[in-house]
């Protein structure tokens, strides 16, 4: 009670109007919050969005390979209201039966949280529509048969109110919008966002997980990776946004034009490309630039002009070598466009770049020794030109190896060109280092480089290992032969789709005799090395030379999909290399005394080899162009004597 009396009489005057007033902001600010998540927004905890994962397999995988008809042409006029962060789509699909039997249904898979209407379809009844889900199934009172075509026309719209509980942001912004139509536009057939945790999917009743279908599997070659539904499509569209920004999307500016205080922007593509686009809209500044008189256009924020020049640079670098390696480059026209930093990658859609501010428009490159990883990033995107938008895989294990492995081999021929072999290591290094670090986070199983299921640490890190090295033991010039005669073989295939194992057999016709086993090892195994240097010695001689002693460590070993490993017979030559450095200087600055590449006998051989200058360090397999398992103890420093 004294206690009591005592708070009473400290909370009269100041004191108790603050903390009346601090409960009350307290209470506001959590009906503010609770107001946007759970009123103005749905609140989906982690647990029920798993949930509704299960269900979504559990109900509608049963119709994963169904027949529907293919999506051959898209129309699409597209409203984007920054301030409101709102967006209508009204669109339009010209489907058409390509199977040998009649099509009598159409299952739909439209965004959630969207508000969707299908139109203009023939006489149908609905005869499931799942809102929570986002799936529908329509019956058509009148069969689609075999080469028939039919119309679906569509509207979508997105409203984004408030804030979340997540916090993540929208990819409609006031300046800076970002969106493609595998977020937004119908879709047909199944493409459910299915759980790969192992432990969940035993938790849940749902079996092992699946990723993608075998290699061997020819049915599926009938679909191409990015969707199951479509194949080549003929693309126009017109994109309004507010008076202040440009509209941008994949084709080419056919007209603009001003209304209601609105810009309209209409784009046509000339020729069939994936069914994959994008939209963006933006106050940009637009620096331009050309390649052959071809047009190449930067949209950027005006404060974030930095690295601008660099991917002019980086765009003529890319287009003179695969123009000059590959088959021609398609379009005419080189469009890179600045998003905000909400996501951090670059993507490639047809003659349209988009390429977040944080990894590309605002990256400090200004020390010497870093890794140009502007440069190289648009390397890869623009190598994506050639390796998915004029070639794309079956949708079957190897088919991202097709995609982005063969952009990680384009893009380091390019930065090789414009920095030398020399400064390669680098970069090497830490693709092997990622490589290993994230393989010890498989969920699933491991798969050999043809057979990757979209796993980004194979297809990417391991991915340019293997095409850097097989480049090195084959010869740049035969590998570019086998993958320009893929090119042109293989570009707008369609269906059934190439693979992974089509592309071995023309590196296979390309290479020699001696380097078949190698490349069974490199795309057909996991392979490891486990090589070192144990002892670095040097001692000058009377006549001015140095005889380098080095006593090396060289294993080799095969691993599962589980990660057991078993040890191999080590049959191969490999690369020793001894190196002079200047007091003080960096690796950067290091001078190559002696590299070559020998076969030695045993699993720790010992070998002098004699150098004109003072050695600094020796290395085997210096360069890291091996999938070495610890890729920093193949150097040491000598010890003079």
């Amino acid at each position: 009670m004294a206690r009591a009396r005592l708070a009473r009489q400290r909370l009269r005057g100041l004191a108790g109007g603050a903390l009346a007033v601090s409960l009350c902001g307290f209470v506001a600010t959590g009906g503010w919050i609770f107001y946007n998540t759970n009123v103005l927004n749905e609140y989906v905890p982690g647990d029920e969005q798993m949930d509704r994962q299960v269900s979504f397999e559990k109900k509608y995988r049963q119709y994963k390979d169904l027949a529907q008809p293919r999506v051959t042409e898209v129309r699409a006029n597209v409203d984007i209201f920054p301030a409101e962060r709102r967006l209508v789509i009204d669109g339009h699909y010209r489907l058409v039966n390509k199977h040998s039997r009649a099509v009598d249904t159409l299952y739909v898979d439209v965004a959630p949280r969207t508000m969707t209407v299908l139109r203009s379809l023939p006489a149908h009844q609905v005869t499931l529509d799942d809102t929570v889900l986002g799936f529908r199934i329509l019956k058509l009172a009148q069969a689609l048969q075999p080469g028939a075509a039919i119309d679906m026309d569509f509207s979508v719209t997105v409203e984004n109110q408030g804030f979340t509980n997540d916090g993540k942001p929208d990819n409609l912004n006031l300046n800076g919008s970002f969106f493609n139509n595998m977020q937004l536009f119908p879709a047909l057939g199944y493409a459910g966002n299915e759980l790969m945790d192992r432990n969940e999917r035993r938790k849940r009743g749902l079996g092992e997980p699946q990723r993608m279908p075998k290699l061997e599997d020819e049915a599926a070659r009938a679909n191409h990776q990015l969707d199951s539904e479509a194949d080549w499509i003929d693309f126009e569209t017109t994109v309004s946004t507010s008076a202040d920004q440009i509209a941008l999307a994949p084709g080419y500016l056919q007209k603009t034009w001003e209304k209601d205080g609105r810009r309209y922007f209409h784009y046509k593509m000339d020729r069939p490309m994936l069914p994959f686009f994008a939209y963006l809209s933006a106050r940009w500044q637009v620096r331009k630039g050309d390649w052959n008189g071809l047009p190449i256009e930067i949209y950027f924020d005006p404060q974030h002009s930095y690295n601008v020049d660099r991917m002019i640079t980086a765009t003529r670098k890319s287009l003179d070598y695969y123009s000059a390696n590959f088959t021609p480059y398609q379009h005419k026209q080189v469009r890179i466009l600045e998003f905000p930093r909400y996501a951090t990658f670059a993507q490639s859609f047809a003659n349209t770049i988009p390429y977040s501010e944080a990894i590309g428009f605002i990256a400090d490159l200004r020390k010497a020794e870093d890794v140009d990883y502007v440069f190289y990033v648009t390397a890869h995107e623009m190598a994506h030109q050639w390796w998915a938008h004029q070639v794309i895989g079956a949708n079957v294990q190897g088919a991202t190896m097709l995609v982005e492995s063969l952009a990680q081999y384009s893009a380091l021929m390019v930065m090789e060109k414009e920095y030398g072999r020399e400064h390669m290591r680098r970069f090497l290094k830490e693709e092997l280092d990622k490589y290993l670090r994230s393989r010890r986070g498989e969920q699933i199983e491991e798969q050999p480089l043809f057979r990757v299921e979209n796993q980004p640490y194979i297809h990417y890190n391991k991915g340019a290992l293997v095409f850097y090295r097989l480049r090195e033991e084959m010869g740049e010039e035969a590998l570019n032969r086998a993958l320009k005669r893929f090119l042109q073989d293989k570009a707008y295939q369609a269906p059934p789709y190439t693979t992974s194992r089509e592309l071995l057999g023309y590196i296979r016709a390309e290479a020699g005799a001696d380097k078949q086993d190698l490349i069974t090892d490199l795309f057909e195994k996991i392979v490891f090395y486990d090589n070192r240097v144990i002892e670095a010695t040097a001692k000058q001689r009377a006549d001015g030379q140095w005889d380098v002693k080095m006593k090396l460590h060289l294993a080799k070993l095969e691993a599962d999909g589980k990660g057991k490993e078993t040890p191999r017979v080590y049959d191969e030559p490999v690369e020793i290399a001894i190196f002079a450095r200047a007091p003080g200087a960096k690796e950067a600055d290091e001078k190559l005394l002696f590299s070559e590449k020998r076969r030695l006998q045993g699993a720790e051989p010992e070998l002098t080899i004699t150098v004109k200058e003072k050695p600094y360090e020796v290395g085997v397999d210096p360069y890291n162009k091996l999938i070495d398992r610890v890729s920093s103890d193949n150097r040491k420093q000598i010890s003079l004597n």
